[in-house]
């Protein structure tokens, strides 16, 4: 028997299923099948975790409390914003932006979003399951030009569900998953199988995902979100006894994000960042490459740093803008650590340190690409930074709180 853990599949109203050319067959691809074909050692435990994933074009505000909260000056005060770009002007977009984002929905009538702790800011929807498990992910691309798909890392998928888009030489026609077009949707499933197991000594694991169209682009306008792998029966039980805390230690070209030129259009009308034309390349008559979404996510426009800043947030937050990460003293925790990026990073604690393999540290090293999941017993009370120690990182806003509460901790209680 298959256990599928989200809401039942119902018909969309007409006017979400408006629009969506091919959501009724997305929805039917739902269905709980296994994909074509399965690695040997995949032992199925039946359980199928469902989850509606939409990409959509939002506003972003790196610095929503509008200061430097470490300096504790107003942003148009603080030398570091000035230093980097950071305050806004005739012909510097600041720090709010149009981003490409991951958001989850508790339906495949994508009306209710899914909840998400306020310290996830930019990310997208945490997805979960255990090993043996399939996870199944109903996409739909509601940006207007762009192209989008959902692409694992780490999690076993068949060539139809990689949500990656290349040339191999065989003229092989690609997945409708490798990029999805604008109003289109797809559905992609990948399973958990033994070697995606956690590392000796934890119960779980960080895994990730985000679009592979022109990663590079795709990834500098906010395409990305987190996977957490459980042993298996142990997700319920994990989830009630730790705090979990997941970290995004990226970085943001704006100038490189596929959204640059909506971007100083919108934010700098009296800037003309156009090089040849003010359109996205179309495709001509015949013209059916399977390149094209990558020419339409892959900015052709004279947009620079000047006008649109880089970034190093956490989360999506810099200069301590975050929500704070909360747990109550002697509580255990879970860090998990992400880096996806052009850069390398280092997590590192003010007041406790983290378990990493067995070992106690107060830093932890992140290379782009990597994840690392570690734990913390909450033993010293206080509000502390989380930050990256490499000192430009720092300098440009890499810096975030959590509070470990004493006496009177707001938070429920966790299971012992």
């Amino acid at each position: 028997m298959i256990k599928v853990f989200a809401l039942a599949l119902a018909a969309l109203p007409v006017a979400v299923t408006a629009g969506y050319s091919n959501i009724s067959k997305c929805i039917a691809s739902m269905n709980g099948k296994l994909p074509y074909y399965t690695p040997e050692e995949f032992d199925f435990s039946g359980q199928v975790r469902r989850y509606y994933i939409a990409a959509e074009v939002d506003t972003w505000d790196y610095t929503p409390t509008g200061w430097d909260n470490w300096l504790g000056v107003p942003m148009n005060e603080s030398f570091r914003a000035q230093t980097w770009g950071y305050i806004p002007t005739n012909e510097s977009i600041g720090t709010v932006y149009d981003k490409a984002l991951y958001r989850g929905y508790t339906g495949p009538d994508f009306k209710t979003p899914t909840e998400q702790a306020p310290w996830q800011g930019y990310m997208g929807p945490t997805l979960r399951a255990e090993v043996g498990d399939m996870i199944e992910i109903l996409f739909i691309n509601k940006m207007e030009t762009f192209y989008a798909s959902v692409h694992s890392m780490g999690l076993f998928y068949t060539k139809e569900s990689e949500g990656s888009i290349y040339y191999n030489g065989t003229g092989t026609t690609p997945s409708p998953g490798d990029a999805v077009a604008p109003g289109e949707c797809f559905t992609y499933k990948w399973l958990v199988p033994p070697p995606d197991t956690p590392n000796p000594g934890y119960v779980s694991k960080l895994y990730s995902y985000h679009s592979y169209v022109s990663m590079y682009q795709d990834q500098d306008a906010g395409l990305s979100g987190p996977v957490i792998v459980y042993e298996p029966g142990k997700m319920n039980t994990t989830m009630a006894s730790n705090r979990e805390f997941i970290v995004f230690y990226g970085d943001n070209q704006e100038s490189n994000s596929f959204l640059a030129l909506h971007n100083v259009e919108k934010y700098l009308p009296a800037v003309q960042a156009m090089n040849e034309s003010s359109t996205y390349p179309q495709p001509g008559p015949g013209n059916h490459s399977i390149w094209y979404p990558q020419m339409i996510n892959t900015p052709k426009t004279n947009v620079n740093t000047d006008m649109a800043a880089n970034f190093f947030p956490m989360n999506g937050y810099i200069f301590a803008n975050n929500p704070p990460f909360e747990m109550c003293v002697n509580d255990a925790a879970i860090w998990y650590l992400w880096d996806m990026g052009f850069d390398t990073h280092v997590a590192h604690w003010h007041g406790n340190n983290v378990y990493n393999n067995g070992l106690n540290t107060p830093a932890v090293p992140l290379n782009p690409g990597q994840m690392v999941t570690v734990n913390m017993i909450a033993l010293n009370p206080g509000q502390w930074q989380l930050i990256c120690h490499f000192n430009t990182h720092l300098s440009k806003g890499m810096e975030a709180n959590y509070i470990i509460y004493r006496d009177n901790c707001p938070l429920p209680p966790l299971a012992t």
